[in-house]
């Protein structure tokens, strides 16, 4: 009985080593045990689709729901706690601190700013804007804490739209550093 067992299973074990050296052929049509599983309709975006609530193939993310990694800004309506807030790397001027916050300075702010932080005057864009965005330089923006610079990235201000989506929330502290070191540089 025990050796009719082991024949058994040795028969069971080498049927699916066949079915499954058999699965990896190429050649062979797969089999879909419940349609439209393996391969769903792609859509292109911004285009009509019947089965959207809003008939777009663009989906709007539930509500409440938030991306992986992402931290709400907790003083968008709070300037005073803004004010406060402490930046985590504040003094760090190491090469790549000030690289990245170089690279997303010269994207984002310089074309208003200048590319020294000397003012819109001297800028691509900003000397043709009816009101001149301000110097970096100017004792107003020096006497700001690192949180207020920070705010007004994220949050804009007068003038000057927010800049959150512009510059992600993890590198917003490292373009701070930057303008300090464009500071620093002016004097």
């Amino acid at each position: 009985m025990e050796a009719k067992m082991k024949k058994l299973g040795l028969l069971l074990v080498a049927m699916s080593s066949v079915g499954l050296m058999s699965c990896s052929d190429s050649s062979k049509p797969n089999v879909e045990l419940i349609q439209d599983m393996m391969k769903t309709p792609a859509l292109k975006p911004q285009t009509y689709d019947e089965g959207s609530p809003n008939h777009s193939s663009m989906r709007v993310p539930p509500k409440g729901t938030k991306p992986v990694g992402f931290e709400p800004y907790k003083y968008a309506e709070d300037y005073d706690g803004a004010v406060k807030n402490p930046n985590p790397i504040a003094g760090q001027m190491s090469e790549e601190i000030l690289k990245v916050g170089a690279k997303y300075y010269e994207t984002q702010c310089a074309v208003c700013h200048g590319f020294h932080g000397e003012g819109g005057d001297k800028s691509p864009v900003g000397s043709k804007m009816n009101k001149i965005p301000p110097s970096l330089h100017s004792d107003k923006v020096k006497s700001w804490t690192d949180g207020q610079v920070y705010h007004v990235i994220t949050m804009g201000q007068g003038l000057m739209g927010a800049y959150a989506s512009h510059v992600p929330q993890k590198y917003r502290w490292q373009v701070v550093n930057y303008i300090r070191f464009l500071e620093k540089q002016n004097k």
